[in-house]
């Protein structure tokens, strides 16, 4: 296990990654000295607690992320017991990294007891009330301008703008294709996640030159 993580570490933008299982806590990790044995059980726990609370109101959610202005969190669920957190840095090109992880994962899942892989999610087929998939199209081609759109909106709104730039691509979804003539929809979709109008005024401000 210890040497599928170092493959992952050798990602670049990746600053070190864990595996947390309910059981038994971390399982192993490569990241940097600064997390502390009991930081990391802790934090492994609540995060895991996540996908157990999608769970309960029936949302199919397999992965998530967690911005803050000193490093990128990505967490992934391995199975029901376990899951996968990854420290990046802020600006790490997250669709890379999550083209490189899912073929590793899939070779954690042999370390753990009792864990099957969790299907994903991004193979559903879409339907009227889904015009595309949320997750093909966050790391599809246009996942760079979306990552950095989310990054402007975190400067306004702090860690939740990971959840709010998810509500927002599946509400601009539902009005059309997506494509790159668009992205100035899915901005003033996403600026009304923003309370007051000189932040929303920055956010359109700092996104310009993508949008």
């Amino acid at each position: 296990m210890q040497k599928i993580l170092e493959e992952i570490k050798a990602i670049p933008g990746v600053l070190g990654s864990s595996v947390y299982t309910s059981k038994h806590g971390i399982l192993a990790d490569n990241l940097p000295e600064i997390f502390k044995a009991e930081a990391q059980q802790r934090i492994g726990n609540i995060l895991h607690r996540i996908f157990k609370l999608n769970e309960t109101v029936k949302l199919d959610v397999n992965s998530f992320e967690i911005q803050y202005e000193e490093a990128l969190l990505l967490v992934k669920r391995l199975c029901n017991t376990s899951t996968l957190i990854i420290i990046c840095e802020p600006d790490a090109k997250v669709h890379l990294i999550n083209m490189s992880v899912s073929m590793l994962a899939t070779d954690l899942l042999d370390f753990i007891d009792g864990c099957e892989q969790v299907p994903e999610t991004q193979t559903k087929t879409p339907t009227p009330s889904q015009p595309a998939d949320l997750e093909s199209v966050l790391n599809g081609p246009l996942s760079e301008k979306l990552t950095l759109m989310k990054r402007a909106l975190a400067k306004c709104i702090g860690p939740v703008a990971g959840k709010a730039l998810n509500n927002s691509v599946e509400k601009w979804l539902e009005q059309g294709e997506p494509s790159q003539t668009r992205l100035r929809d899915l901005a003033e979709i996403m600026k009304l996640e923003v309370d007051d109008q000189p932040s929303q005024m920055t956010f359109l401000n700092d996104i310009k030159d993508i949008i």
